[in-house]
């Protein structure tokens, strides 16, 4: 090797280490910063449906043992939930391996539309829908377990521990989205979306210190599973998005999100 061409491949490679430095730099940063933004998803079995309950099924059936499942994103108390959404890489699913319950008279396609002076009436409380912290027009959704201010329903075993609590509601947006599904009793057995999204545009926290926020309750008596990618707003101002597999450099990869 000339002494020319030495020196060239001396550049290249220290171009190249200084390359990948950089790099690992950067990930390290958005490591630091983003990665452990988002602590946990948490499924909870909010209510296990019995005879009364399907007795008391005015508009739709509620078949005996179906469990009301509630979806709460866990993150740490500085961030912030921007957004659930689906896109081409990342398709959005809500599944189960027979139907989801919908109360069709009460109709509560978000928790955000659900009139708290019916909750206790009919199924209403069990009915399924989206939302990104609302669990009615009044409440805010919040773990059984860290529930501590009582119950406003009269439905056994949430008689004493409700799941709602007082809170501010943000401004919720819907992104081509058909929710028409969560009205339907017959055919509601897979919610999708490869391009569409629910938020709020200035984010939104959970009513503890523990900052939990309910992204959705389902209500089935099959078998449940999803695949959810999120939008979490950072404290800086900026976000992060986290999604379940195949991340690209902007993404972050977290299991938990597929269920």
């Amino acid at each position: 090797m000339t002494k020319l061409k030495e020196i060239l491949f001396s550049i290249l490679v220290n171009l190249f280490i200084v390359s990948q430095l950089n790099t690992l730099k950067a990930q390290e940063i958005h490591s630091h910063h983003d990665s452990l933004a988002l602590e946990n998803i948490i499924v909870e079995k909010y209510y296990i449906a019995d005879s009364t309950d399907y007795n008391d099924s005015i508009k739709g059936i509620l078949p005996e043992g179906s469990i009301t499942y509630r979806i709460y994103v866990d993150m740490k108390p500085e961030y912030h939930l921007q957004m659930v959404y689906g896109d081409e890489k990342h398709e959005l699913i809500l599944k189960t391996s027979t139907k989801f319950f919908n109360n069709t008279e009460c109709s509560a396609y978000t928790g955000f539309n659900i009139d708290a002076k019916k909750l206790n009436y009919s199924t209403c409380a069990l009915d399924s829908w989206i939302t990104l912290g609302a669990a009615s027009r009044l409440h805010t959704g919040i773990l059984k377990s860290e529930d501590t201010d009582g119950s406003i329903l009269t439905r056994n075993t949430l008689n004493r521990s409700d799941g709602l609590t007082n809170g501010v509601l943000p401004n919720f947006k819907i992104f081509n989205l058909d929710l028409w599904f969560f009205t339907n009793n017959k055919d509601a057995a897979v919610f999708k979306t490869n391009n569409g999204a629910w938020g709020a545009p200035g984010g939104v926290k959970g009513p503890t210190a523990e900052n939990r926020v309910l992204i959705a309750q389902l209500t089935t008596n099959g078998k449940l599973s999803f695949n959810i990618s999120l939008q979490i707003g950072k404290p800086d101002g900026g976000f992060i998005k986290f999604v379940s597999n195949k991340p690209d450099d902007s993404e972050i990869k977290f299991d938990g999100l597929s269920y």
